[in-house]
């Protein structure tokens, strides 16, 4: 709670700022409504701010928090183990769901089992027929967002902000659908 406080009172200290340096420029002043408007819905929701990360899939593609702000994209983020059975009940269903949404939202699914290097999980992709993104063992990511458990699915808006956080939880395709459009809309 006062964390919270405390990023609203300096996020209003530098709006403050932003706007003594800019006084008298139209197209600042409407920039400076824009991101006012956009701290108080966060605030007014309660929502907190994702911790930046940087992870590097099987296939040596390198997803961050930096590069889905960047392209004003949101992310999904799914932590599992491959020796997770309520994650391999979740596997279908994403694997399904993910072709839908892959250009719209970066979805990575990362392994919270530091013992889950890239030989295991490649071979998980490929026994189980998995084509979202996945990343071996990484579980600094999982204690950074504050997740206790596999099977969790994280949802951050375009802004950089938790949406959800869904823990220890077998869904169906149909509610991964839900996730993504809530993450879209």
């Amino acid at each position: 709670m006062f964390n919270t406080i405390k990023i609203s009172v300096l996020s209003l200290i530098a709006l403050f700022l932003f706007s003594a340096c800019n006084f008298g420029n139209s197209e600042s002043s409407e920039k400076q409504e824009e991101i006012v408007k956009q701290v108080k819905e966060n605030e007014s929701n309660n929502l907190r701010k994702a911790p930046q990360f940087e992870v590097t899939t099987i296939d040596d593609q390198k997803i961050s928090l930096e590069q889905s702000l960047a392209e004003n994209k949101p992310t999904m983020i799914y932590f599992t183990a491959s020796w997770c059975p309520m994650c391999a009940k979740n596997w279908p269903a994403i694997a399904e769901v993910y072709p839908e949404y892959k250009d719209r939202v970066n979805f990575v699914a990362i392994s919270i089992d530091p013992t889950d290097d890239k030989e295991v999980m490649t071979k998980l992709a490929e026994e189980k027929n998995l084509d979202f993104p996945l990343v071996k063992g990484t579980p600094q990511v999982m204690i950074d967002f504050g997740v206790d458990s596999q099977a969790t699915t994280v949802g951050i808006n375009e802004e950089g902000y938790v949406e959800f956080q869904k823990d220890k939880t077998v869904l169906t395709a149909e509610e991964y659908r839900n996730l993504f459009e809530q993450l879209l809309n």
